[in-house]
């Protein structure tokens, strides 16, 4: 279920991979019955019917390979169009049995009440391995869990050589150096002003200030809203300068992410560094490196955070709701599909074991043979999934609009910025309390 490619028409709505354990059922379904293995309830002939946003045949494929007797009616509908078909019918009988889920808008359903629970599918002891972030994700208000990941996505800073070499004096081979480069937001403007000095302005340590905010956000202690209130975390104020510095001081193109200009840094030797997911070696900086492939390195940078990622989940109350149910749990921990996921979708997956064992001697040319899973490993151990709520999507690009963008541009102050965007989001959500 790759789902890498269509995140990035998407990445700055959503504030946006290289890429267990058998089931065993436990505890007692929501209707009181004891749930039979969830593994074994796969093996039944039966058809599940999966939305999702897009084409996941190569998933579907091998599955069937895995098991025989199922059948997965898979519709795709477009991501702009996805969460508005889904809520009018998710639950009834025109809705589906499972969905996938994209990480800018999980939590909405998550904690719509309208996913199965998965303690009766074995998942506490099938994920036992997963990415605690992954999980955290998925848990509703209750602590639930009601949706699961099958991959994970932490985020890195993937740096060219070429311009770390020659404008700071850092060999290829040094990687720690280059991580002390990156170690701080403080250091970063530090280093980003030395490039600029010494390129003559020609190179730059970022294209745009995505490289910026997208680890901000991704790597808060406090989310959107809590309480029923709006929360700003002190971390995406205090971003807010460093930007500004960013645009004015000359230390960023100033790209729009995503953009023409902003892939043909890649290729170019005029960007030192992009702020990338794990997915995104294989479906960003592979296609748009021409002619620097095998000079990039990647390292952990200041923060760790998470960009993107698909959870799955079962409808309560659709036809086939355990099956689907006990399907996203079989994806998401099964180490025969986890393993074939990661080896040949080029998926990062939520599996720590799986991870290590694929990963233990990978040797990535893109990267100068680096083996880029020791360093996606750490990040994604240590990201919080407990900073998503259900009002990310909308707000998160308030806040860009809104804020990032004017101010650090110059075209509004901040306090005028701040007010806009606590106005934006009262309209949006007139329910929450906005101070």
């Amino acid at each position: 279920m790759n789902l890498a490619k269509n995140w990035k028409s998407f990445a700055l709505v959503a504030a946006g991979a290289i890429a267990v354990v058998s089931l065993a059922a436990c505890g007692k379904s929501a209707s009181g019955t004891k749930s039979s293995d969830a593994s074994a309830n796969l093996n039944k002939k039966q058809t599940i019917t999966l939305w999702t946003f897009t084409t996941e045949q190569p998933q579907i494929d091998e599955l069937k390979k895995l098991k025989p007797n199922l059948t997965i009616k898979q519709v795709v509908i477009p991501y702009a169009d996805f969460q508005t078909k889904l809520d009018q019918v998710i639950g009834t009988s025109k809705g589906p049995d499972m969905v996938a889920l994209d990480a800018g808008f999980v939590e909405k359903y998550v904690e719509s009440g309208k996913l199965t629970d998965l303690a009766s599918y074995g998942v506490s002891s099938a994920a036992k391995d997963n990415y605690k972030y992954t999980l955290d994700m998925g848990k509703n208000a209750k602590g639930q869990q009601v949706a699961i990941s099958y991959q994970a996505a932490p985020g890195a800073y993937y740096y060219n050589t070429n311009v770390f070499q020659k404008y700071l004096g850092i060999a290829p081979s040094d990687t720690k150096a280059a991580q002390a480069a990156l170690s701080s937001w403080s250091q970063i403007e530090k280093t980003a002003q030395t490039i600029k000095d010494k390129s003559g302005g020609k190179a730059y340590l970022f294209s745009s200030l995505e490289e910026i905010y997208n680890p901000v956000i991704g790597a808060r202690k406090t989310g959107w809203v809590k309480d029923n209130k709006l929360k700003i975390d002190s971390t995406m104020t205090d971003s807010l300068d460093l930007m500004k510095d960013f645009v004015s001081k000359g230390l960023t193109q100033n790209t729009t992410a995503q953009s023409a200009d902003w892939f043909a840094g890649m290729s170019n030797n005029t960007v030192g560094t992009y702020a990338l997911p794990s997915w995104g070696l294989f479906y960003w900086l592979k296609d748009y490196s021409k002619g620097t492939a095998g000079d990039w390195r990647v390292t952990a940078g200041p923060v760790s955070y998470s960009w993107g990622g698909t959870w799955l989940a079962g409808v309560k109350g659709a036809k086939n709701s355990d099956a689907a149910s006990a399907l996203s749990v079989y994806l998401s921990t099964d180490k025969t599909f986890q393993t074939w996921e990661a080896k040949t979708q080029n998926d990062f997956v939520s599996v720590k074991t799986v991870n290590d064992t694929v990963g233990k001697d990978a040797s990535v040319s893109l990267l100068g043979g680096q083996n880029p899973y020791p360093i996606f490993s750490n990040v994604a151990k240590n990201i919080n999934g407990k900073n998503q709520t259900q009002y990310d999507q909308n707000i998160q690009s308030l806040w860009i609009n809104d804020v990032v963008n004017p101010y650090a541009n110059g075209k509004i102050t901040k306090d005028k910025a701040l007010k806009n965007f606590k106005n934006d989001v009262k309209s949006a959500y007139p329910a929450l309390s906005v101070d």
